[in-house]
């Protein structure tokens, strides 16, 4: 026995008397073989009369113009947007451009010049035996016969 059958999305539309006549046969006939959907329906049943012993409490005057006059007062009035003034940017546009160009101009004067030459152990590691490698002295590397 499952705990949730997915006809059960019926229950209360079948409860309030609002499924068409062929949906409601249809889910009468399930009802008579789901015991989860009868529980259900007891249960909501139940709900039912004990909302219906509930006081209904008497305001004295009619409360739907009250609140439709309060709803009317309180709709908001469509506004136009304020358009984003872009040229309110161009300070800060000018002042993180220049702050940029700073730092890449004081940056230049710690490394020294821009324009220098690269050294040759720099380029070391493209040679075709790196630094470090231990065959260009070692006989070992080098077999006087060919297989």
């Amino acid at each position: 026995m499952n705990k949730h059958c997915k006809k059960s999305e019926n229950l209360s539309a079948y409860l309030d008397d609002e499924l068409d006549e062929k949906t409601r046969l249809k889910f009468e006939g399930h009802l008579e073989g789901c015991s989860t959907c009868k529980k259900m329906l007891h249960d909501l049943r139940c709900l039912q009369g004990c909302f219906q012993t509930l006081p209904q409490p008497e305001v004295g005057f009619d409360l739907a113009p009250v609140v439709l006059a309060e709803l009317g007062r309180r709709s908001p009035r469509p506004t136009s947007v304020p358009r984003f003034n872009w040229w309110r940017l161009l300070p800060v546009s000018f002042a993180a451009v220049a702050t940029v160009s700073l730092g890449v101009f004081l940056g230049s004067l710690l490394t020294g010049r821009l324009d220098a030459e690269v050294t040759a152990p720099t380029l070391a590691m493209f040679d075709p035996i790196p630094p470090g490698g231990i065959c260009i002295g070692f006989t070992g590397c080098y077999p006087e016969e060919r297989i």
